[in-house]
């Protein structure tokens, strides 16, 4: 039988049993407890940092949409740009283009003018004509408007043309009357080509020159009549 000692000590032992065993359930219950509120509250962070990637997806979707309507806008303004400049981009092209081709042929110009001027002395003889006078006579017959006529033709057809009217008489008269007979011939000669033909006046040249240089001789009626003429040269230049 146990002692009442015995049973003092058992009771006693079972007293710190209980104890013991209640002190945990308390510290687990606690412990369990923290934990619970502990994993609240990281659920309720990760929740909330879950919302703000929400939001901040959103706000780069609406940015994203944003921009997608300006680079359309922007797409168009550069389509529409594109269309309105491409016309003057020809037009400057084409301006281009004939500038040059001006610029050439002004090039081309000068040249061939330089080259006129360098040779305005060097002329080629291109046809030479004469026409005829009665004597003591400066008035022109239809053969010698018909002679003049083919003159003229020949001048207009090329710029670089001139002419060159030389008068002359036979030896009969006074050598100072015939001087002045020949610069009427050739006056005539001029004034027809001028005024009837429309040959300009600064293309030609002319000079009475009386009894000078006889195309034959004097002493004969038909060598008179070969005298009494003007002689007519066109000239190009070299």
């Amino acid at each position: 039988m146990f002692t009442r000692r015995a049973v003092c000590i058992l009771s006693l032992l079972l007293g710190l049993v209980f104890l013991n065993s209640c002190a945990t359930k308390k510290y687990v219950k606690q412990e369990v407890t923290a934990t619970q509120a502990d994993l609240t509250k990281k659920i309720d962070q990760e929740a909330s940092r879950r919302a703000d990637l929400g939001n901040q997806v959103q706000e780069l979707a609406t940015l994203n949409k944003r921009n997608s309507g300006r680079i359309d806008t922007v797409e168009g303004n550069l389509d529409s740009a594109v269309k309105t400049l491409n016309p003057k981009i020809d037009e400057a092209q084409k301006t281009g283009t004939e500038a040059g081709q001006t610029a050439n042929t002004a090039l081309n110009n000068s040249k061939e003018n330089a080259t006129a001027i360098l040779n305005r002395n060097n002329y080629t003889v291109e046809s030479t004509d004469a026409v005829y006078f009665k004597s003591g006579s400066h008035a022109l017959d239809d053969k010698a408007k018909a002679t003049l006529e083919g003159v003229a033709k020949t001048v207009a057809a090329d710029r670089n043309l001139v002419v060159e009217l030389q008068g002359y008489t036979d030896s009969v008269g006074e050598a100072s009357y015939n001087l002045g007979l020949s610069d009427l011939r050739v006056a005539s000669v001029l004034r027809y080509l001028v005024s009837n033909l429309k040959v300009e006046q600064h293309r030609v040249s002319k000079l009475g020159l009386g009894e000078e240089n006889p195309a034959d001789s004097n002493k004969t009626r038909d060598g008179r009549a070969k005298n009494r003429r003007v002689e007519i040269r066109v000239l190009g230049v070299k």
